[in-house]
């Protein structure tokens, strides 16, 4: 098995340089360029197990997620592994099924596996355990949801923004009976879209009514139900907001469980691009796709690895945490039916 050692002798660069290399700090172009030339020449691999007993790094991150059968998280943590893993770490992925007391009890087991960062989509009400990482030294990165009693390194999208532009447009196209089907409203990320349509509202005079705001269980099933729900009112909304990718999922039972005709029954917006995920792409068929905003799946990851990988690298010292807001896009479709 080959050794740093063996690295050295072939590329005549020192060992403290290549160490330098391996553990993702700078050198210089002409001995990065050699020193990858003999690792490949040599076919060297780095052993984790020894590298990390030598600088007290495991080389192993843990990510927490809500639910690996929800669309949204599945591709963001396929890129998060790819790119972790490219830089030498393991990842070690838990999902806590919606289940706050197992999130909790999950990244107290990450910290006795002496984890060296931790990547997590929180759906605690507040961020005890999550602190618990901080001052132990650990880099956390909160993606997708924040916490108010939590400061730590974070990646979200623009969800109030988007949202409240989203109504603003479809209002603009005549649309004032508009509904919204929200789902845990302790989530941050469902708490700011459904600040973002109430606001667009009451910015244009339009009352925000009771019996147009339903929320929903994380199933399409229950979604789809609730979508009928709206539609069996004595006074039905011209437009259903579904705000996550569940409940766009939802709406697209609907439309087929209840051979809905979009726009003509009702107008469809939804927040992320249901046919956009691996899980629903076959969706592209069925016309007319919805009006979506979509969120930036790749980028998220990107971000995230980036900065938990920064933070790995250079230590928590004058820690100042570092917040990625990203931007959504909104795409509209016939699935709105302009009422002007």
């Amino acid at each position: 098995m080959r050794t740093i050692l063996d690295v050295e002798k072939h590329s005549g660069v020192s060992r403290s340089t290549i160490s330098r290399y391996l553990n993702g700090k700078p050198v210089t172009d002409d001995n990065r360029v050699k020193i990858e030339h003999s690792i490949k020449v040599l076919n060297y691999h780095r052993n984790p197990l020894a590298s990390g007993l030598k600088s007290n790094k495991t080389m192993l991150v843990g990510i927490v997620i809500p639910d690996i059968t929800d669309p949204f998280f599945p591709p963001i943590v396929k890129d998060l592994e790819q790119q972790l893993w490219e830089q030498g770490y393991q990842t070690l992925i838990n999902n806590y099924n919606n289940d706050i007391e197992l999130e909790k009890k999950q990244v107290r087991v990450l910290i006795n596996q002496r984890i060296d960062g931790l990547i997590i989509a929180s759906g605690a009400i507040d961020g005890a355990h999550i602190q618990e990482v901080l001052d132990k030294g650990i880099p956390v990165v909160m993606i997708d949801r924040l916490l108010s009693d939590v400061k730590c390194d974070s990646v979200t999208t623009d969800n109030y923004y988007a949202t409240y532009h989203a109504i603003q447009e479809v209002i603009q196209m005549g649309h004032t009976k508009i509904a919204i089907i929200r789902g845990q409203e302790h989530v941050y990320s469902d708490q700011v879209r459904y600040w973002g349509y109430e606001n667009a509202l009451r910015a244009n005079g339009i009352p925000v009514r009771s019996e147009y705001v339903i929320h929903s269980a994380l199933s399409e099933h229950d979604s789809a139900e609730k979508f009928q729900e709206l539609m069996n009112l004595p006074d039905p909304p011209t437009l259903i907001f579904s705000s996550n990718i569940y409940l766009a999922a939802g709406a697209v039972g609907a439309k087929l469980e209840y051979n809905l005709n979009i726009p003509e029954d009702v107008s469809v917006l939804t927040f992320d691009k249901v046919s956009a995920f691996p899980y629903y792409s076959f969706l592209r068929c069925l016309k007319p796709e919805f009006a979506s905003i979509c969120q930036p799946i790749a980028d998220i990851a990107t971000e995230a690895s980036e900065l938990l990988l920064h933070r790995m690298q250079t230590g928590m010292e004058d820690y100042n945490p570092i917040h990625r807001e990203l931007k959504n896009t909104l795409t509209l479709t016939e699935s709105i039916k302009d009422l002007r």
